[in-house]
């Protein structure tokens, strides 16, 4: 049992080691330099944003007090929260903000959305100003993201290369050590500046507390190991649980579960450059060929909910449902009529999946059953992930690819539209209507015409069958019953939360 160091009024106990189990290890704990969710659980920690997301995924000032931005958006000036201090004592100022968007400009994993970006200036100590060359209304919601965070760092790091950072961030808790395929220590910083605009956490921002003295952040691959640790008691937050230990764990008083839903979409990706999926006629008949309830119930053990919208409900851009209720429903005559009509005539229909994600090849598996009921010949190639992601890359010898979207849908649809786009889309082939969508969403400064790009963008998918969204998947994160205040989000977040 760890020890308690001190009470905190009413709200939390300080003291503490916190272990967290995550499945992954970091490509590298450069914050800016990847989009890996095993570099996320510990980056959020340590960095902060000018923006980044609350509880429902909408864009929130975190490191800025808010942002001013010109009637033609070309000018975007960000006052800065005063008086936040870095790990190493310093202040942080506009100089800081300046060197660490010009560096994610360099260095960073989605650098490309800073291309607008013609200068950096700081007219003052506490003022950032963006001067864009070209408009791009998704500004915010780019930066705000926390798939590959836009951190801010001391400006002395500013003009480091990939991976050189001295891991000096703003956040609750520091850095202290990281032994590779073992742990990542982080220790809490008790001059953390809190941003007093709210009343508690919200998101990846909030008035964020830290009660644990460090966490540990240790690196197990295999979920049974991860389960069993939580049990003994070695352990004390999971990133993810398996949902069938959850329900065999559901009475157990030391353990308790958290169900997300939605975590992700699960999708099917079609190769629309190659082979029968180049043939819209094929893809429609793949379409209603497949019951996507039983896919998302076999695939994710039952944690799921349905839903064929591209954006989630709720959401600002969730562009609705109207007109798709027919490509919901699994419908073999229309298949096979589809495929008769098409002279099919028993090719060969390649479905790739990779073995070390469950749901992936479980829902491959299932995928590969209904389409073979369908009078389709299929093979399917289980591969590891390295091999699928490679094969999955080229233009060819590849139709199919289940695909779990995580952070895609949550971050919004810059991101969904964008995966269907430009010259790394993922069906391969450009198609020319979502290539409008896609500009459209980047440059109508009126939000009720991203919105329109967005429900056209979600029309043209259905239509050219350009790929199927099976449903909407969840996960369990899980804890030990002493973990106090503990709320689910995209990370194991370790603010806010405490030893009982």
């Amino acid at each position: 049992m760890p020890a308690i160091a001190q009470s905190v009024g009413m709200q939390g106990r300080k003291g503490g080691d916190v272990i967290v189990a995550m499945q992954a290890a970091p490509p590298t704990i450069d914050a800016q330099a990847t989009s890996a969710q095993a570099a996320r659980n510990l980056s959020m920690h340590m960095f902060e944003s000018l923006y980044t997301r609350d509880e429902q995924a909408n864009p929130k000032p975190e490191l800025a007090e808010g942002v001013d931005i010109s009637a033609d958006g070309l000018t975007y000036k960000f006052t800065l929260r005063g008086g936040v201090k870095f790990h190493n004592g310093k202040v942080m100022t506009s100089a800081d903000a300046k060197a660490s968007m010009e560096r994610y400009a360099k260095v960073g994993t989605s650098r490309d959305v800073l291309k607008p970006v013609a200068a950096y200036e700081t007219p003052d100590s506490k003022t950032l100003v963006l001067k864009l060359s070209a408009v791009f209304p998704g500004l915010i919601e780019a930066i705000s993201s926390p798939r590959a965070p836009f951190v801010i760092m001391p400006e002395e790091d500013g003009g480091k290369a990939m991976g050189q950072v001295s891991m000096t961030g703003t956040g609750p808790f520091r850095f202290v050590e990281y032994k590779p395929d073992s742990h990542v220590k982080m220790a809490r910083f008790d001059d953390y500046v809190q941003n007093t605009a709210y009343e508690k956490r919200d998101g990846f921002t909030g008035k964020k507390t830290a009660y644990f003295d460090s966490v540990t952040v240790r690196i197990m691959p295999e979920g049974g190991a991860r389960t069993a640790g939580l049990q003994t008691g070695e352990l004390h937050v999971l990133e993810a649980m398996d949902v069938a230990s959850s329900r065999r764990l559901k009475d157990d008083k030391n353990i308790k579960t958290y169900p997300m839903l939605p975590w992700a979409f699960m999708t099917l990706m079609m190769n629309n450059n190659w082979g029968l999926t180049s043939r819209v006629e094929i893809r429609r008949a793949i379409q209603a060929a497949l019951d996507l309830e039983e896919i998302m119930a076999i695939a994710t053990d039952g944690l799921y909910r349905m839903g064929p919208a591209w954006q989630y409900p709720g959401t600002t851009y969730f562009p609705g449902t109207d007109g798709l209720e027919a490509f919901a429903k699994q419908d073999l005559n229309k298949a096979k009529a589809l495929l008769k009509a098409a002279g099919y005539n028993n090719e060969e229909l390649v479905l790739i999946c990779d073995s070390s994600n469950k749901p992936h090849l479980d829902a491959g598996t299932v995928e590969a059953q209904q389409l073979r009921a369908a009078g389709f010949n299929v093979k399917l190639n289980v591969m590891d992930w390295p091999t699928v992601y490679t094969a999955r890359s080229k233009p060819e010898g590849w139709n199919l690819w289940p695909l779990m979207m995580g952070i895609e849908p949550y971050e919004g649809p810059y991101n969904v539209v964008g995966f269907f786009a430009g010259s790394q889309s993922v069906q391969i082939k450009q198609d020319a209507v979502l290539e409008q969508c896609n500009q459209r969403l980047a440059t109508q400064l009126k939000l009720e015409d991203r919105k329109a790009a967005v429900k056209d963008f979600q029309n043209r998918i259905y239509d050219q069958a350009i790929a199927v969204k099976v449903g909407e998947a969840g996960i369990v994160q899980a804890t030990r019953a002493n973990v106090m205040n503990y709320v689910p989000y995209r990370i194991p977040r370790m603010w806010d939360c405490w030893f009982s």
